[in-house]
């Protein structure tokens, strides 16, 4: 049968060349060519209509693998974002603890500063009065202790007594 399309088509060549009936030859291959061709071309597009289902399933069944492994992917992403903000809002927390407990033991520290400061000026405001006190208390025993001294210096005045 090949071999006689191969003839035919030269001669459909030839023919159309030199005569003009040729075309009604032409159409008669043709519809028997086409025909067959027809009948491959159903066949061939139930087959291809048949594979461009499963192919068009296949795809869609690809996009929706892709969808599903995009959320999955999109919720790993949010877990570990959520995880991380966790972290960093504990990594604040103990922060401002520390900076807390800091500010504490700094406040302590002060009003321990303030509460030597306070003794040390009335330590200093003591000693002061305390030499003053020493001083007017010298002066006065030593004043006492001269006026003993001068009083048993002084001769004594004996008085006589009297004849009856």
């Amino acid at each position: 049968m090949a071999q006689t399309k191969k003839v035919t088509k030269k001669k459909i060549t030839a023919n159309r060349a030199v005569k003009k009936k040729a075309p009604v030859r032409k159409k008669v291959v043709k519809k028997k060519t086409t025909a067959k061709r027809e009948v491959k071309k159903k066949v061939t597009a139930k087959k291809s209509v048949a594979k461009s289902a499963v192919a068009k399933k296949a795809a869609a069944a690809k996009k929706k693998a892709a969808v599903a492994k995009n959320k999955a992917l999109a919720a790993k992403k949010k877990i570990a974002a959520a995880k991380k903000k966790a972290a960093t809002a504990m990594l604040k927390q103990k922060m401002r603890e520390r900076v807390a407990a800091t500010a504490a033991e700094l406040a302590k520290a002060k009003a321990e500063i303030a509460t030597a400061k306070k003794r040390h000026d009335l330590m200093v405001k003591m000693a002061a009065n305390k030499e003053i006190a020493v001083a007017r208390f010298i002066a006065s025993w030593t004043k006492s202790e001269m006026a003993k001294i001068e009083k048993a210096l002084k001769p004594v005045k004996r008085r006589k007594a009297k004849k009856a």
